[in-house]
């Protein structure tokens, strides 16, 4: 498994050094990186509350939110999104999964930018195997590579900016677990 702890995000800064002073974890990643289970999991091992916030609407029509509710619909939705973030940022002991399109806006960025953030990082060919597991889309999609492929070319680089932590899941939600927390020194 491949992790990273992004030590640009906060610089010198001690902050995160250790699971004492982090407040609330943020997972996000595209779709089909087991934000949820892993989400699920990593909570239920800090003893903290569990959040859903991925309502994953784009893998189950398999369209993106521009093409679902046109550009004023996408915005209304990504505003839903800060909200949730803002409310969470004051909270402590919570996990929040996020939905994969949360770090499109320059504002949801920020807002994740200096909290501890969690950057599940799946191969379009790991998404494909795990959401073959699942329910399908509702909508066909000609071809789920291509899909996929053009969100990581549109997306990877905004996960990686409000990353704090960048892990490539394994299949085993134990191990990515205890791998987080190893990297957050808990």
């Amino acid at each position: 498994m491949n992790i990273q702890l992004m030590s640009k995000k906060f610089g010198t800064s001690d902050r995160y050094k250790t699971m004492n002073n982090i407040k609330r974890i943020f997972i996000v990643g595209h779709m089909g990186a087991f934000k949820s289970t892993l989400g699920k999991a990593l909570a239920e091992k800090l003893g903290w509350e569990y959040v859903e916030a991925n309502p994953g609407l784009e893998r189950y029509f398999g369209r993106t939110y521009r093409e679902m509710f046109g550009e004023q619909g996408e915005a209304a939705f990504h505003q839903c999104e800060a909200e949730i973030i803002s409310t969470y940022i004051k909270k402590e002991n919570v996990v929040v999964v996020m939905e994969e399109a949360v770090i499109v806006t320059e504002q949801n960025r920020k807002l994740l930018s200096s909290e501890c953030v969690v950057y599940l990082k799946a191969s379009t060919a790991i998404q494909i195997e795990r959401m073959a597991l699942g329910q399908p889309p509702v909508l066909p999609i000609a071809d789920w590579k291509i899909f996929l492929d053009k969100l990581h070319a549109e997306r990877d680089i905004f996960f990686e900016e409000v990353a704090t932590l960048t892990i490539e899941p394994t299949f085993s939600v134990e191990e990515d677990v205890g791998s987080i927390l190893k990297a957050l020194n808990y």
